[in-house]
């Protein structure tokens, strides 16, 4: 994810409007960890239904969960919806939330793989 940025000033032959590759800012790449560590969990959970059977964690049932386990942290679907694509950088109390949740450090959702 890149973004092209044009420098208005003149060049070395009078010319404006250089471009300049930036890269992405520390808000998208905190957004961009973020998604893909939460979406990983989302997608390797299993819950239990009540006639025995299992099925996948849906963003409906983890808000309900966040709901009634952490009453403080305001959370809904859209919300997480919103994190899980990377359209939104979570509060410091839903990361510590949903790490009590899938039993994980706070940091593995704000640390890159490499530094793990």
């Amino acid at each position: 994810m890149s973004a092209d940025v044009v420098a208005n000033s003149a060049s070395e032959n009078g010319e404006f409007g250089s471009r300049i590759e930036a890269g992405p800012t520390p808000r998208q790449t905190a957004a961009a960890i973020f998604s893909r560590r939460l979406a990983a969990l989302v997608t390797e959970s299993v819950v239990s239904t009540e006639d025995g059977s299992t099925r996948g964690l849906t963003l409906y049932s983890l808000a309900q969960h966040l709901e009634l386990a952490y009453p403080d942290v305001p959370v809904s679907q859209s919300g997480l919806y919103r994190l899980i694509h990377g359209q939104a950088i979570p509060r410091l109390d839903l990361i510590i939330a949903l790490a009590r949740v899938f039993d994980v450090p706070p940091e593995y959702f704000v640390t890159p793989e490499e530094k793990r």
